[in-house]
């Protein structure tokens, strides 16, 4: 364990100075990264490394076309700890549960957590990049890039490619036959559904009192945006939280 919690502290390091995570996200993931390598040992912190280094590619690729983003997005630039927690909360929940059941349903669930965060990761950083404007997934009237519940063919096709990319990432690791592999990579997907529909049903969002524009932030050039819809609590992160928590527990009930 020691050796595991020094390997995550030099991983938090290391993105903080690479300002992918602000000095909090970099304590938390110290803290996600320790009880991961608790209850499923290296393999754990293993896929763990795969989500945190591929997400911070993607959200680092073409940063620049990526600014305009920026002003809908509730949050840009380096991860926080709330963040952290919405992408690794359930994947510690997993680890705790592996630990003291030692039920093999948590181990896929886990990985189905981690398939879920970056699948839902890599949607949304490749999806603001298609030429054409992502669509409501309720309307599927054309709406900004970045907007929550905005769909696009590039960026649904990246959400799949992040979940396998996650679920392939484990064949060093462990056998999976192929009905199970892409059983997996659909839960995985099936989380980043989820999150494209309570951002576009139950989201919170507000509007610039100065340049009218729909944003998730709740200052927006200097003033207080007013709020349009959506459940006050309910933000960005909770959405995540939230849809990994509901791909998780399906996917122990199936494997369970």
């Amino acid at each position: 364990m020691l050796a595991i919690f020094l390997v995550t502290c030099l991983v938090a390091y290391a993105g903080y100075r690479l300002k992918s995570l602000t000095l909090s996200g970099a304590v938390l993931t110290v803290v996600t990264g320790t009880v991961i390598g608790y209850g499923f040992g290296w393999f754990g912190l293993y896929l763990l490394g795969v989500f945190f280094s591929t997400s911070s590619l993607a959200s680092k690729y073409r940063a620049v076309d990526k600014a305009p983003v920026d002003e809908i997005v509730e949050k840009s630039g380096p991860r926080d700890y709330v963040q952290v927690l919405a992408n690794g909360g359930i994947g510690m929940l997993t680890a705790l549960a592996m630990a003291y059941t030692s039920n093999e349903a948590w181990l896929y669930a886990y990985i189905v957590s981690i398939a879920a965060a970056t699948s839902d990761t890599w949607g949304s950083e490749f999806g603001v990049l298609a030429k054409r404007k992502p669509r409501s997934i309720l309307t599927f009237r054309p709406v900004e890039p970045g907007t929550s519940g905005g769909v696009s063919l590039y960026g649904t096709v990246m959400s799949i490619v992040g979940a396998a990319t996650i679920v392939l990432a484990t064949y060093p690791f462990m056998t999976l036959d192929f009905e199970v592999t892409l059983a997996l990579i659909a839960l995985g997907l099936i989380g980043s559904v989820v999150d494209t529909l309570l951002g576009a049903t139950v989201q919170r969002k507000y509007r610039c009192r100065v340049c009218g524009k729909q944003t998730e932030k709740q200052m927006h050039h200097g003033e207080a945006t007013e709020y349009v819809k959506g459940w006050h609590w309910l933000g960005n992160d909770a959405v995540n939280f939230a849809s990994i928590t509901v791909a998780a527990l399906i996917c122990f009930f199936v494997f369970g």
